[in-house]
This record gives structure tokens, C-alpha cells and sequence, in this order.
């Protein structure tokens, strides 16, 4: 065979092979278009889970960073540590798409969004249910079995809204969640919501706005709190010209050339005045008189410090003078000190803490039992929804024994989490040390 021969036919041979490796490149893209495609048309459905059998936890684990106890489980495995988790597995039953304008789901500004073409469309958002299955097995030290109910019990303690932790659930997006953390049932904030931005007792009129479905009682008693709530806003906005303007330069340029921050910080009247002037609600040229030491106000108000004192409620005065009341963004909510709660969230919080609520569930959130192996035997777990905007991730928690928080009033989570280095094998691969979950595959918080 010559040589120009044998050239032609390896060209042959090697384009033969490239076709293939195109034509099965081609065909996996097509593939995993059309399961994309398919996923993403098709309804979710809640698949039948095949029992596996699978080997019981000890109660205490021993690792080569030591002994885990119930305690120093988390719910989910925390990457990039050696904790084992509660959650034999975790899978998605369940997507639902919710419209914005569902009171659960209110948009802060309340306002729908356009879309591109201009029209208006109502945001929506997807929640996804999913299901935690708990090991079983798990005992607590004194051989007390662990409980669907015992998860329960400390995910409610993490919600709480007096939990200030690291594994707080309280912000997370689920439904019934601020209903649990804050004991106050959505229905009835949107009720004092609604009230205040309706506004308050009208003179001319001699009542309150019109509101369909509330009593004028409802409107007098949230209304009987509006100064107690303006006496924060106002206190906040003197907190915070105190602590970022606490420089002789600012005392000279805004109160007087005369002064030092140290003789401002002694006297509660001369920071009051120090934040009117800063914030505005001074007079426009010399608000304060130095030898006099007077303070003239936007209103025309003159304080005679020698003979006075004033403070957090002569400071609120003014600012509903000079607003005339107006609760909006654009009127005293304009005003409000950088990082602090608005005047309609102060009024809300002052009404709620004279009721007595009581939620005891979170809607989002339920126990249930699914077959295990044996004719009776069942296995427990959590059905959790939660936002897709959500990290699951964010769902975590370590477990107390109900009884010893009772005792202790103490949740056992760790202040510092062991980080440990993955282990690789000899292909490159991560290895999975004894920390992973029953069926080998640790459960993360992911689909």
C-alpha cells in the first residue's frame, strides 16, 4: 500500500471518529434540553419513596475530631465541618406559584411591577414544599427516643423572635412564620396597617376616616398610641445625631463656635437641641443663641435652656407640627434616623404589646410519617415550605432536649463550628468520612 493510500484512509478513520464525538455531543445536548424542558413544563408530583434499607446511628458517634453528641447534630450536614446531621434525606414534593397580592406575600411598598411591554404584572413567587426525613434510631443521653416532635419544639425555639443566635429562622420566607415569631396573626396586622395609613381623627370632620369592616373604637386605640410612638422616632433621631456627629467640628458649624461636644454631651437639653438643629428643625439662621442659650425652632418656638428642659417629646412636637400629621414616606417617615423603624412600624409595635395573641403553629411547617420497613413500621419527617428566593441551607438548627431548655432556658448551639479539610482520594475525588447520613448522601439543604 503506498503511503498516499494509507494517508487517506487514517483521514477516513479520523473523521470518522470526529463525527461520532459530534453526533454523541449533539445527541447528550438534545437530551438534556429536552429534560430541562421537561422539568421545567411539568407538574411536580409527589413521588413514591422505595424503602432502602439502611444501617441505625449510634447515639454518640466517634470521629477523628471526636465525640458528637444528639446535641451537636444540626438538622441539615454544614459544609465544610464535621458535624453528622439529623436529616436521613431531603426532597422537593412540592412547587407552588403565589401572586404578590396575597396578604402573606405583600410587597413592601405594596405596589405591582411592570413589565417590559409597560403593561403592569402582578410579581409573583414560588414556594417549594419539602420533605425531611429524620433519622431513626437517635436517643438522648438518658435513652429518651428523639421525636418529629422534639424538631418541632426547637425550630419554634429558633423562630422565636427573642432568639438573636446564629441559626435564627425567624426572617426566613415561610408561611406563618412572622405570624409564630412575633404572636401576632397576620389578619390583624393588616387591620392596625391598614387604620394607620387611612390616618387619624379628623377635626373638621369630628371622626376618624371611614373603613370598611372597622370599628372607630379599633381607630381610637390604635391612635392612642401615636405619641408614645413618636416619642421613639423622635428619641432615635437624638440617639443617632449623638453618635455620628459627636465632633467639636459639627457642634461650631451647627450650634455655636463657642461650644465643645463634651459641654453638648453633658446636658440631655443641649443634645436635643444639637439634633433639631442638625436634622433640620432649627431655625434657618442661628437657631441657637449661645449667651442666651435659646433655641429658636423652624416653628418659631423659642426654648430658654437655662429655664427648661427638653428632650425626646418636644423634638416629636415639631416634627408633627411640621408635617401636620402626615405618617407617609413623604411626610414624618422621611425623617426617620438611618436603620430605625418608621412611625407606622413604632405605632404597630406599641398597639401590639397592649394585646395578648397567641399562635401556636407556623403554617409552613408539619409533622408527618411516612412507611419504613415492616408491615407497621413508619419513618417520621418534616414537610417545611419555604421561599425559592430561600437558602434551604438557612434552615438549620442544633437539637436540645426539650426538657433541658426548660431547665436551662439554653439552646445548644455552638459558638464555634470545627471547619475540617476535605479528605481526597487517590482519583482526586472527596471522600466521605463517617459523617455522612445513613444512605451515604449527607443532606445538605439542597434538591
Amino acid at each position: 500500500m503506498t503511503q498516499k493510500a494509507k494517508s487517506s484512509i487514517f483521514i477516513v478513520i479520523i473523521s470518522a471518529v470526529l463525527l461520532a464525538i459530534i453526533g454523541c455531543s449533539a445527541e447528550k445536548e438534545h437530551r438534556e434540553e429536552t429534560i430541562v424542558e421537561h422539568i421545567s413544563e411539568a407538574p411536580v408530583e409527589v413521588e413514591k419513596i422505595e424503602p432502602t434499607p439502611s444501617p441505625t446511628p449510634e447515639v454518640v458517634i466517634d470521629m477523628e475530631e471526636g465525640s458528637y453528641a444528639i446535641s451537636e447534630m444540626p438538622l441539615f450536614a454544614i459544609e465544610g465541618t464535621d458535624y453528622i446531621p439529623l436529616a436521613l434525606r431531603t426532597e422537593l414534593v412540592e412547587s407552588e406559584t403565589v401572586q404578590e397580592s396575597d396578604p402573606q406575600l405583600e410587597s413592601e411598598d405594596g405596589e405591582s411591577e411592570e413589565s417590559e411591554d409597560g403593561e403592569e404584572s402582578i410579581p409573583q413567587k414560588v414556594y417549594n414544599t419539602y420533605r425531611v426525613i429524620l433519622k431513626s434510631g437517635l436517643k438522648y443521653p438518658d435513652g429518651t427516643p428523639v421525636t418529629a416532635d422534639d424538631v418541632l419544639f426547637n425550630i419554634k425555639a429558633h423562630a422565636a423572635e427573642s432568639y438573636k443566635g446564629d441559626y435564627a429562622l425567624a426572617g426566613l420566607d415561610i408561611p406563618g412564620m412572622r405570624e409564630y415569631s412575633t404572636q401576632i396573626p397576620d389578619g390583624e396586622r393588616q387591620k392596625i396597617e391598614e387604620i394607620i395609613r387611612a390616618g387619624g381623627f379628623d377635626p373638621e370632620e369630628e371622626k376618624y376616616p371611614d373603613i370598611e369592616g372597622i370599628d372607630p373604637k379599633l381607630q381610637d386605640d390604635v391612635w392612642a398610641c401615636y405619641d408614645e410612638a413618636g416619642l421613639v422616632f423622635a428619641q432615635n433621631i437624638i440617639d443617632y445625631v449623638n453618635s455620628h456627629y459627636a465632633l467639636n467640628a459639627y457642634v461650631n458649624a451647627f450650634m455655636s463656635g463657642y461650644l465643645t461636644y463634651a459641654k453638648v454631651e453633658a446636658s440631655e437639653s443641649l443634645k436635643t437641641a444639637f439634633a433639631f438643629i442638625v436634622w433640620g428643625y432649627g431655625k434657618k439662621k442661628n437657631p441657637y443663641n449661645y449667651r442666651k442659650n435659646t433655641l429658636t425652632t423652624v416653628s418659631d418656638k423659642v426654648y430658654d435652656l437655662n429655664e427648661e428642659e427638653i428632650g425626646a417629646m418636644e423634638l416629636w412636637e415639631e416634627i408633627k407640627e411640621y408635617y401636620k400629621g402626615d405618617v407617609s414616606a413623604d411626610g414624618i417617615d422621611n425623617d426617620a434616623a438611618p436603620g430605625t423603624k418608621t412611625i407606622e412600624e413604632l405605632m404597630s409595635e406599641a398597639y401590639f404589646a397592649k394585646q395578648s395573641f397567641s399562635v401556636d403553629e407556623i403554617a409552613g411547617i408539619r409533622k408527618d410519617t411516612i412507611p419504613a420497613y415492616g408491615p407497621d413500621a413508619t419513618r417520621e419527617c418534616i414537610y417545611l415550605t419555604i421561599s425559592s428566593e430561600e437558602d434551604l441551607g438557612s434552615f438549620n438548627f442544633f437539637l436540645t432536649e426539650p426538657k433541658e431548655f426548660e431547665r436551662t432556658g439554653e439552646l445548644n448551639d455552638p459558638e464555634v463550628i470545627i471547619e475540617v479539610e476535605d479528605e481526597e482520594s487517590e482519583d482526586g475525588e472527596s471522600e466521605d468520612g463517617e459523617g455522612g447520613s445513613e444512605d451515604g448522601e449527607a443532606a445538605r439543604g439542597e434538591e
